[in-house]
């Protein structure tokens, strides 16, 4: 019993490494990006998210984000409820994989956002958003995976109605550590701001996310955000996203 508790422990310990030094490549480009664009700010977005798998087809998903800025005085706390939908495909099996969101070629998402904003600790008008997306994937060769994402943000913010589409592009390829998933990927996202009847802002992140057991998986990802709509700006982000699966 012992020396599998042993291996076990050595086992966590190895792929402990392996995210420590996905953390270190991370931190590196973080400052690379930064000594780039000196004047850009620095953001943390860490985040809880929880999954509860109702049947086959569908999930229901918890997301509890909080931003906060290193050289700029904005906080913001997101609290998210989603239901997750898989289409049933037409052309082609599901995917021979476990995973929920891995294992469907089609699957819709709808939920609701409220977001709580503060900056120099004074209270900003909250945002309440209605939240509709479809996802898609197809398989490329090298075993890399193409994720599409379509969604629109039905957006009141102190009682002022718009709209957010966003477009998203995503590779991922999955490796075995020590027998577990491994998946780095790297992702763009165009949104389009119905406010400014323009392409407001592009979103570029590049992680990985660790499995350490059924129940609980861990990603890292470095963002970048560049916004050319009410005014140009950029941000560099360092994210870290804990995720629970029951």
């Amino acid at each position: 019993m012992r020396s599998g508790m042993s291996l076990e422990s050595t086992g966590a310990r190895r792929l402990a490494r392996v995210v420590g030094a996905l953390t270190a490549v991370l931190l590196m480009t973080s400052l690379l990006c930064g000594s780039a664009r000196a004047g850009d700010s620095l953001e943390g977005w860490p985040e809880a998210w929880a999954f509860v798998r109702l049947n086959p087809q569908t999930r229901l998903f918890f997301d509890v984000a909080y931003t906060t800025g290193k050289e700029s005085p904005a906080q913001a706390l997101d609290l998210a409820a989603y239901v997750d939908v898989a289409i049933k495909p037409i052309l082609r099996p599901v995917l021979r994989q476990e995973d929920w969101a891995r294992n469907r070629y089609l699957w819709a998402r709808v939920g609701y956002d409220h977001i709580l904003k503060a900056e120099d600790e004074v209270r900003a008008p909250s945002e309440d958003r209605g939240i509709v997306a479809l996802y898609a994937k197809h398989e490329m060769p090298a075993a890399i995976w193409l994720e599409g994402r379509a969604r629109a943000d039905l957006r009141w913010i102190d009682d002022d109605y718009s709209t957010r589409y966003r477009f998203r592009l995503e590779t991922t390829r999955e490796f075995s550590v020590l027998d577990r998933p491994l998946t780095p990927y790297l992702n763009a996202e165009w949104f389009y701001d119905t406010r400014y009847d323009g392409w407001a802002r592009v979103l570029y992140q590049g992680g990985a996310e660790a499995t350490f057991s059924k129940g609980f998986r861990f990603e890292l990802y470095l963002a970048r955000q560049e916004d050319d709509l009410p005014a140009e700006s950029a941000l560099n982000a360092l994210g870290a996203v804990a995720k629970f699966y029951f």
